[in-house]
């Protein structure tokens, strides 16, 4: 196994499992640059280690990093947001050169990405990345996995704001994204720059459903659910089944996809359960007593 970079230099040993990867642009770079000139460069040293700073104060893990971006690794999900918190504060507050407004948009997802030699590989990276790229700089942006797991344990001053269901660049799969609003910081937005965002119905409006609420975050599987979604949405499919030997988790990602397009859906999703039942002829009417319809 290699364990040099090109340049010689090692490569770092990243967390594997589930992470939560923060990835961070600089907005409006290239105007700073003409303006700054030969000063920017200074401009970037004093961004690197505010940041550097939070990311090693939050057990964060320097994945990569070129001119203004930063890619960084999270073993816990709620590090990955206090980093982010913490990186917004000190930026705001950081008196800049020639007084100039340093906007950095951040973008976090949390998933079970493959752990290579020469850093991660799978969608959960790209998901991130395109989470953070339509954002605005001093924007911290969640995608709903990430949100899921740190909503119960936010810093002190700060909480999440549902931005909306969204389509993103190269990521089959719409997400759903929060903000994070930070006491003291700026709060309010233009649109995010995703691809579309997705109708949620009548404001006030919740779709019908009947299935059971998630008390654990759902994380990975990325593929099968981008697979499943793309089937049900297909009308020439009428039935879709979920073969695999038990305990391989198909309940539970057949409700979390069934989750992901009941906003798709304007008369609802609904679960029915079969596993009770023992004469074959109960099974329409069973179904039709769930659905509220006459068999």
């Amino acid at each position: 196994m290699n364990d040099e970079t090109k340049t010689g230099l090692p490569f770092p040993v990243l967390p594997g499992g589930t992470v939560t990867f923060l990835f961070t642009d600089i907005e409006g770079s290239t105007k700073l640059l003409k303006r700054l000139r030969d000063q920017y460069s200074t401009l970037l040293d004093e961004h690197r280690e505010i940041l550097r700073d939070a990311f090693v104060k939050w057990n964060g893990h320097e994945v990569d990093s070129r001119g203004e971006e930063f890619f960084v690794a999270f073993p816990r999900a709620t590090d990955a947001v206090a980093a982010a918190v913490n990186t917004q504060r000190e930026l705001a507050a950081h008196t800049w050169l020639e007084r100039v407004d340093v906007r950095v948009r951040i973008g976090l997802h949390t998933g079970e990405p493959w752990v290579a030699d020469e850093g991660y590989i799978g969608i959960d990276v790209h998901r991130a990345a395109r989470i953070a790229n339509v954002g605005h700089g001093g924007q911290v942006l969640l995608s709903e996995t990430t949100a899921a797991l740190v909503m119960d344990e936010l810093p002190e001053g700060v909480s999440l704001l549902d931005l909306g269901r969204h389509r993103l660049k190269d990521v089959r799969r719409p997400e759903r994204i929060r903000q994070l609003v930070i006491d003291g910081l700026p709060a309010e937005f233009p649109p995010l720059k995703s691809l579309e965002a997705l109708p949620s119905g009548t404001p006030g409006e919740k779709r019908q459903h009947n299935l059971p609420a998630e008390l654990t975050p759902f994380i990975g599987r990325e593929t099968e659910l981008v697979e499943i979604g793309d089937m049900l949405r297909d009308p020439s499919i009428r039935l879709l089944t979920l073969v695999g030997v038990g305990g391989m988790g198909k309940t539970r990602l057949s409700l979390h996809a069934a989750a992901e397009l009941v906003e798709e859906y304007p008369d609802g999703v609904w679960l029915v359960e079969f596993a009770k039942l023992r004469d074959p002829e109960l099974v329409p009417q069973h179904a039709a007593a769930v659905l509220g319809v006459s068999a």
